[in-house]
Parts: C-alpha cells; sequence; structure tokens
C-alpha cells in the first residue's frame, strides 16, 4: 500500500464507524480501552462532523467529547500518549492512529460542536466544567487491509 493508500482507509474509517476505541495509559503504564463516540461518524453525529471538516485543515487529526472528571483525564494528563482504533471488521479494515492527546479549552469550538443531547452527560451544556474536548494529531498510522500497512507521519 502506497501512503496514499493508508490515509485513504484512515479517512474511509475516521468517517463510518459510530464508536472507536481509545487506549490510554494507567497509573500502573497498563493500556487502559474503552469505547468512545466517533465524532467524524456523519451517519451518526451530522453535526460535529461537519463542525470538524470545517474547523480543522487535517483529516486525520480526531477530535474526543469526554467528561473532565473521567478517569481517561486522569490518565492523559499523567501521560498524553494515546491511541485510537477505527474498524469496520465485517469488511476486515481497522486503522490505529497514535500520538499525543491535546486538552482543548476553546469554549468556541465547544459550542460550535456541541450537540443537544449530550445535556444528559453534561447538564450545563457546552459551558458544563465537566465537558472537554480532546484531539489527537496522528503521529503514526497502523492499518489492516490486505495485509498489515504502517505509516509514520512525524511531528
Amino acid at each position: 500500500m502506497t501512503k496514499k493508500d493508508i490515509e485513504d482507509l484512515a479517512l474511509e474509517l475516521l468517517s463510518k464507524p459510530s464508536s472507536a476505541y481509545l487506549a490510554t495509559i494507567d497509573r500502573n503504564g497498563f493500556p487502559h480501552i474503552r469505547a468512545i463516540f466517533n465524532l467524524r461518524c456523519s451517519e451518526k453525529f451530522p453535526h460535529p462532523a461537519e463542525v470538524i471538516e470545517e474547523y480543522e485543515e487535517n483529516p486525520l487529526t480526531v477530535y474526543i467529547s469526554t467528561n473532565t472528571s473521567s478517569i481517561k483525564m486522569k490518565q492523559i494528563k499523567e501521560n498524553d500518549n494515546i491511541a485510537i482504533y477505527y474498524s469496520l471488521p465485517s469488511k476486515v479494515k481497522g486503522i490505529m492512529l497514535q500520538g499525543q492527546a491535546e486538552i482543548l479549552d476553546d469554549i468556541e469550538l465547544k459550542e460550535k460542536i456541541w450537540v443537544d443531547d449530550w445535556v444528559m452527560y453534561y447538564p450545563k451544556g457546552y459551558t458544563d466544567p465537566d465537558f472537554t474536548i480532546l484531539r489527537l494529531k496522528p503521529k503514526y498510522l497502523k492499518g489492516w487491509y490486505k495485509g498489515h500497512h504502517e505509516l509514520y507521519l512525524g511531528d
């Protein structure tokens, strides 16, 4: 696979599944994996997907909504190395993105990306102190489709 093929696989997988799997590192140095919403999935999250596409120049950059009080936030503050895995099991396709998580405090972005249904998680809306947006600008991709393929994107 060429670099473009791997990037195309990543773009396909970033846009289709409604969830992805986020790995952080716990205090004992072990991976801690959990499902997260895929905000780039336009079928499930049309509004955030559109906002991210307009806001972000790099189509491989990932955005995650989460609770500020969550375990993942504690882990990211201690070690910002993360990995996210997207897959379409029925097509035997998958991609892992690795890099450092960034905690975004941009209230304008929070307002733009906000989905009204999220009030169940953040009762005070986009200004809720427990509402956080994370960003991953991947440095490394590893894809699985007709074999495994790697791509180092660098800093």
